[in-house]
């Protein structure tokens, strides 16, 4: 009994998730960087899927955990990948506009909107 007091008050305690939406050339790109990893070594694909998820879920529920840029965009690092989820925040749901490797093209993403 005492453990699912504690686990019911920790899930009272966590924030709100927000919805997660995403750009279209942004699925793209996180369907293509799964595959490139998962040809250099089978199941590394699904390890960077796993860090995804785990970057969306922080997002969802700290949207405003970075900084935005003048446009009100946000950058969150994926864990153990080059990589970085660029998005923006409405009061409906959080944008993925990007998954941009952090040494290609930098900024080509600086022309998507939600």
């Amino acid at each position: 009994m005492h453990s699912s007091r504690r686990r019911d008050e920790k899930s009272q305690s966590q924030p709100n998730q927000i919805s997660v939406r995403y750009h279209p050339e942004a699925t793209n790109e996180l369907i293509e960087a799964a595959h490139f990893y998962n040809e250099r070594q089978v199941g590394l694909g699904i390890q960077f899927l796993d860090a995804i998820e785990e970057a969306i879920d922080f997002i969802s529920k700290n949207p405003f955990a970075s900084s935005a840029d003048e446009k009100g965009r946000r950058k969150c690092r994926i864990k153990r990948y080059p990589y970085l989820i660029i998005y923006k925040v409405s009061t409906e749901a959080v944008y993925i506009l990007a998954v941009a490797h952090t040494s290609r093209k930098p900024g080509y993403w600086q022309t998507r909107e939600r």
